[in-house]
């Protein structure tokens, strides 16, 4: 699905900010209560929720919280200064008026406020031309979008205020509805809202038989759902979404784990769900149909800005033999056209960055900010570890299921090539070894092989940090912080001080998760109806 906002909407939906406004971005005029009656009408706010996907301000904090705010990933950029609101969860200090948690907390609930008006307004479309499962796909797309929002507000803040009605004029919301509600309100309207979507939406392959393809899928409201209930540590709840979702969802391991994040990759059938980008020579922000992740994250002496670096505790997490770590990790002496090293060298002391968000010099746009690559949120090897993982944690257990889908993953990073195809020259040399397959002792032992495996697996795709936390291994993350920070050059986690991080490493490897600040610019707004996170 291209991206694109239908002209007809331009005259009902304006970029501007106001004085009660959650989502300071988005108001939409008194007109819009009259607006929809057909399909396309009700399809053009539908793609409009689509859009905030795509915005810089969803996709950075998804790495930014995901892996610098973890073991895996250091801030980079040309010093310490350069994004310094980054360097705030670096240190894990993150404060109220940090620009990256402000911005985050402004697209999810614009995401909500669009999705929360096509739930409320398709009803008033009195003729979907007899085709109704059409009508519940594109309410049931909306849920999702909504659930999306909610997860990720959840997860980040914890308890924030509910929005389900269509607001029309946020400059006269009645202020109580800015109360914070307890977290677990907030899941069970994720819960409800993908409960409800699953059955009206089409799957992956209807998807693409009907050129569609990123669309939500019903595979897709099933990994949100089965993420949701992960989160939560629901694993029971979790076992029958997550077996539903691989034996019938239609999925498959690609057999080479670095066609993956290759262009060519895009849209496979590994992927469940993945943000659609196209590649554009112009353009910034709401204008750009690219995207910015790219050159972010793309070494700055090739072509990019050069954060989210990986770390050295990742690099040694990594068996011998495993060739995922090349296509995860771009070392200094690699070169992709002979001559252009991947040195990385400003502000970082060991020169590695992200592979995954690397992109060849014929896939860079001319706008740097706009590039085609697709950003991809779930696909199944994710699924199979969570399932695994399930099947340990939760009832009925099953060590022998739980073991064949975490070999699974295993068996397909042995049929990886062990040399990368584009590149010219390849710095690290994987063993030639294959990875063993991993046999069962205890449930412990099974649990921590299933985590070792997430994380190599999934290394850079934002997904760390979130682990950790659901998990309950923060405590990690204290150790790691108290390990590297001293004597280790660039690779310093945390400042070991300061009210800021007392207060967040106190709750690392506690059940009630770190959370980071409502941004100041929300309290204010709110009349005093929205309170800040004890401790901020």
């Amino acid at each position: 699905m291209r991206k694109y906002i239908y002209a007809m909407l331009a005259f009902v939906i304006l970029a501007i900010s106001c004085s009660k406004n959650l989502d300071t971005n988005v108001v939409i005029r008194d007109e819009i209560s009259t607006y929809f009656k057909t399909p396309d009408q009700i399809n053009g706010a539908l793609i409009d929720a689509y859009n905030v996907l795509q915005r810089e301000n969803i996709i950075g904090p998804l790495y930014i919280l995901g892996d610098i705010a973890s073991d895996d990933g250091l801030k980079g950029g040309e010093t310490i200064g350069d994004w310094a609101d980054i360097e705030q969860y670096v240190e894990n200090r993150p404060m109220a008026v940090n620009s990256v948690g402000g911005n985050f907390w402004a697209s999810c609930y614009a995401l909500i406020s669009k999705s929360n008006l096509v739930i409320d307004r398709i009803d008033n479309v009195a003729d979907f031309g007899g085709n109704n499962a059409l009508k519940a796909r594109y309410r049931s797309e909306a849920l999702f979008l909504r659930a999306f929002g909610y997860s990720y507000l959840a997860m980040a803040y914890g308890d924030v205020p509910i929005i389900t009605a269509a607001v029309i004029d946020y400059k006269n919301i009645d202020a109580k509805l800015l109360n914070r509600k307890p977290v677990a309100e907030l899941w069970a309207l994720v819960e409800k809202d993908l409960a409800a979507a699953v059955p009206g939406l089409a799957t992956a392959a209807q998807l693409k038989a009907d050129s569609q393809l990123g669309r939500i899928s019903k595979g897709a409201a099933q990994a949100l759902l089965a993420k949701a209930f992960m989160f939560q540590r629901k694993y029971d709840a979790a076992q029958p979404v997550l077996k539903d979702l691989i034996d019938n969802g239609g999925y498959s391991l690609q057999s080479d784990y670095g066609k993956v994040f290759r262009q060519e990759g895009e849209f496979g059938n590994e992927n469940i769900f993945e943000v659609n980008f196209i590649k554009q020579d112009g353009g910034w922000g709401e204008s750009c149909e690219g995207s910015v992740r790219n050159v972010q994250q793309m070494s700055r002496d090739d072509w990019g800005w050069g954060f989210n670096q990986p770390t050295q505790d990742l690099i040694n997490d990594y068996e011998p033999g495993d060739p995922r770590i090349i296509y995860t990790v771009n070392f200094s002496k690699d070169q992709y056209v002979s001559g252009t090293e991947q040195k990385n060298s400003q502000n970082n002391v060991y020169g590695y960055h992200s592979r995954k968000a690397f992109l060849l010099p014929s896939e860079r746009p001319s706008s740097a900010s706009c590039a085609g690559t697709n950003n991809i949120i779930f696909r199944l090897s994710d699924i199979y570890l969570l399932y695994a993982e399930a099947l340990i944690q939760g009832n009925p257990k099953n060590p022998a299921t739980a073991l064949f889908y975490l070999n699974e993953v295993r068996k397909r990073a042995n049929t990886t090539p062990k040399i990368d195809p584009e590149r010219v020259f390849q710095f690290f040399t994987v063993a030639s070894n294959l990875l063993p397959m991993r046999t069962y002792s205890t449930d412990a032992q099974l649990l921590n092989d299933i985590w070792h495996e997430r994380r190599v697996e999934l290394a850079m795709e934002g997904q760390r940090y979130w682990d950790l936390i659901r998990t309950k291994r923060t405590s990690l993350l204290k150790d790691y912080y108290q390990n590297w920070g001293v004597s280790k050059g660039f690779e310093v986690k945390g400042d070991l001080k300061g009210k800021f991080y007392t207060q967040w490493i106190s709750q690392l490897g506690k059940d009630d998760y770190p959370t980071i600040p409502i941004p100041q610019s929300e309290i204010d707004k709110s009349q005093g109806n929205l309170q800040q996170t004890k401790g901020y």
